[in-house]
């Protein structure tokens, strides 16, 4: 197992954003994983979790401790009938492929949600009328700050819109186990794949890096609509600016900073709230430190 030292994060992102990293390291094992959190509290290093580098903003000043990437080496796919157990580092859309040509229905909306499973699980992935949830039956987890691994259920999980009780805690999602209670013609289940991942093209902008949706959906609207009704497609702060084709992408055209981005991410928020008094929230996870201070939602109190 090697540690190395400041690595380069930018390509290791779909942002193609971010600055490097002090330690990385691609373990290929549960237990190199676990000896990677140790390494990393011996030297008082924060930790960091990557995967495919979807849904993830890197700040400029990188990650002033260790990267554990999972997508690399981790990513070990098992069947057995109608049971799939994915390790954390897998790609969601090659189970999701998995399932399809297997002639299982209930994945197959998730067809091109980048990311891996272990992502996908922690923000309860979803698209169209499916969700990860739907299909999981548990999920193994290292939790180490307590220096064990637990096993959770679905109903143990606290799934919701975009979130789960994993989301900022301080664990890595081992593994997760699926289990399938219908089938579907595999003919059907390709052509909807096909005809998801045409949608995806046409109205996302896949020809440029980005980091997928920037801002959760707002209770009874959809934050696309409300930036665009603002006026804001086509801004630009720096090299990178407010999608032309869907309102909810941030872009970057070549030399964009994660300050260009946090930026114009403040500046959406404050035209949205200006004109409907919706605070939009990221859906973004912000990876290191930033100046720009962003809305909130005070969750008890309501938006401010």
């Amino acid at each position: 197992m090697e540690f190395l030292k400041n690595i380069p994060l930018k390509d290791k992102s779909t942002f193609r954003i971010g600055g490097e990293a002090l330690y990385y390291i691609e373990p290929q094992s549960q237990s190199e994983i676990m000896a990677a959190i140790n390494f990393a509290q011996q030297e008082h290093l924060p930790v960091f979790v990557l995967g495919k580098g979807s849904n993830v903003l890197i700040s400029d000043a990188g990650w002033p401790g260790l990267v554990v990437n999972l997508s690399s080496s981790f990513s070990k796919i098992k069947w057995n009938d109608d049971c799939v157990e994915a390790e954390g580092g897998s790609l969601l859309n090659t189970l999701i492929n998995q399932a399809i040509d297997k002639g299982f229905c209930g994945m197959e909306e998730l067809a091109g949600i980048p990311g891996t499973v272990g992502g996908a699980v922690i923000m309860n992935a979803g698209a169209f009328n499916m969700t990860l949830s739907d299909t999981l039956q548990s999920v193994w987890v290292y939790d180490y700050m307590q220096n064990r691994i637990v096993e959770y259920n679905t109903g143990d999980m606290g799934f919701g819109y975009r979130t789960s009780r994993l989301k900022g805690k301080e664990a890595i999602v081992l593994s997760a186990l699926f289990k399938f209670s219908k089938r579907c013609p595999k003919q059907t289940l390709h052509s909807l794949r096909q005809e998801i991942l045409q949608k995806r093209k046409l109205k996302q902008p896949l020809e440029y890096p980005n980091c997928g949706s920037v801002f959760k959906r707002p209770p009874g609207a959809f934050a696309g609509t409300l930036i665009e009704k603002c006026g804001l497609k086509g801004l630009r702060v720096g090299d990178v600016e407010v999608s032309t084709k869907h309102a909810n992408f941030i872009v970057n055209r070549g030399e964009g900073t994660a300050t260009d981005v946090r930026k114009l991410i403040k500046r959406i928020q404050v035209a949205v709230f200006e004109s409907f008094g919706i605070i939009l929230e990221p859906e973004v996870i912000f990876i290191g430190d930033y100046d720009e201070p962003l809305l909130e939602i005070d969750k008890d109190e309501g938006e401010k």
